[in-house]
């Protein structure tokens, strides 16, 4: 028999992450479909990739940035003192639609514009790329963060985490506007990346909350995922040589709240004694 003094939610879905949330994929793959109808592939990502150039590299090499999961991780970095929840919520989204997308590209083996076009007729920033097109990971990756984020806040305090969409999309033009993804790949990776934003915030609500204190190992974890991302922005270059300044601004943030949350553990176990 079940124990009915157990929490309501132990056995319903939490109703911080509504039903109707799983129905949000449809809005991409439905513009996909129309966008489709309407014009081709090619004729759609010429557009986009001439009518960005009306704004700076160094605007689209930021968009684009936010869909790379080292640098959104240390933006994101905060979220291990002020909201672990959130934060393991992320992590778990970036894990599914990574996942996923990872899986339709290795089956699909779309190519890229580069491989389809002639290279003279848009705009390529960086070194061309030519295979593994479908689903656009920059996008999917922001998408999924966006959402995750979005429904792990509690209902009353969502409205402010909107904007989180807008820098999303924009992440996914940013892939057009350097040449690297046709307009299917990126409506693919929104879709994708909603799903599992959409996973993630339901998985996050069932984390335990002693596994969220900055004395449990989840969030040691997630403080030693920190530590990679610093070496990693630190050490390489992402995507574009103009990425680098980016980088070190996200790794100095990743630093700095990685040392507040030593500080906060040290705390904990100092008050323990």
């Amino acid at each position: 028999m079940r124990n009915t003094n157990l929490p309501r939610n132990q056995f319903a879905t939490s109703p911080q992450v509504p039903v109707w949330s799983w129905l949000l994929p449809l809005v991409p793959l439905s513009l996909w479909l129309i966008t489709a109808l309407a014009t081709s592939p090619a004729t759609l990502f010429l557009f986009a990739n001439q009518t960005t150039r009306a704004l700076p590299d160094t605007v689209w090499v930021f968009f684009d940035l936010l869909g790379n999961g080292w640098y959104v991780f240390s933006l994101a970095s905060p979220l291990l003192i002020l909201a672990p929840r959130i934060l393991v919520s992320g992590v778990c989204a970036g894990a599914i639609a990574g996942g996923l997308g990872r899986l339709l590209k290795l089956s699909l083996q779309m190519p890229r514009p580069a491989a389809v076009l002639d290279p003279s007729t848009f705009y390529i920033l960086g070194k061309p790329l030519t295979s593994l097109s479908m689903p656009s990971g920059h996008t999917l990756t922001a998408f999924a963060l966006a959402t995750a984020f979005y429904f792990s806040a509690s209902p009353e305090k969502r409205k402010p985490y909107l904007w989180l969409f807008g820098l999303a999309i924009a992440a996914g033009i940013a892939r057009m506007a350097v040449g690297a993804h046709w307009s299917g790949d990126v409506l693919a990776g929104a879709g994708l990346g909603i799903l599992g934003g959409v996973a993630g915030a339901h998985l996050g609500t069932y984390v335990p909350e002693r596994l969220l204190k900055p004395t449990a190992w989840l969030t040691r974890l997630l403080a030693l995922c920190t530590i990679l991302c610093i070496y990693m922005l630190v050490t390489k270059e992402i995507d574009f040589t103009q990425s680098y300044p980016f980088q070190l601004g996200a790794a100095a943030i990743a630093a700095i709240s990685l040392l507040l949350f030593v500080r906060k553990s040290l705390a904990r176990n100092l008050s323990g004694f």
